[in-house]
């Protein structure tokens, strides 16, 4: 790569962080994930991409904890936001979703060998061993947390 063209990568770089971290201040994004019991503490590097991801997906449906599908289905889900369980999800950009992966990625799992990637949630080995002993409404959809977890809303799985 030519100098000039690594200075122009550089440069654009930097513009579009400050337009992200300008674009997140502006939205309030920071203070939503701070006004929670969120499900976990992002701190660095991982709590734009946090806030980035409640800003998203949350807008559409209750937030998902990380920890309930495997790094893998998330991948696949931000690769393909112009098919997402059928919806066509608009706005994301490589950027923003480089920065939602590496939240997602950094807060999930990874399958086990030879284990099936799950599509939906019901599918999840997570979600079960996160739900011993209980009697789980059926069927098992996001919107079914909200049965047992009043502020799911709120990414607050704790209530």
């Amino acid at each position: 790569m030519s100098k000039k063209r690594l200075i122009t990568v550089i440069i654009g770089f930097i513009i579009s962080c400050s337009v992200i971290l300008g674009w997140g201040a502006s939205h309030n994004i920071y203070s939503m994930a701070q006004n929670t019991k969120s499900v976990d503490k992002a701190t660095g590097n991982f709590k734009i991409g946090k806030d980035l991801y409640l800003e998203n997906c949350a807008a559409c449906h209750i937030p998902i904890p990380p920890a309930v599908l495997p790094q893998e289905t998330w991948q696949t889900i931000l690769e393909n936001p112009g098919n997402h369980y059928g919806v066509k999800v608009e706005g994301l950009t490589g950027f923003t979703q480089r920065l939602m992966w590496l939240y997602l990625q950094g807060y999930s799992r990874q399958l086990l060998k030879d284990e099936v990637k799950p599509k939906f949630i019901a599918q999840s080995r997570y979600f079960f061993a996160l739900h011993p002993q209980v009697d789980l409404p059926s069927p098992i959809t996001i919107n079914t947390c909200i049965q047992c977890h009043s502020q799911a809303t709120k990414f607050d799985y704790r209530e």
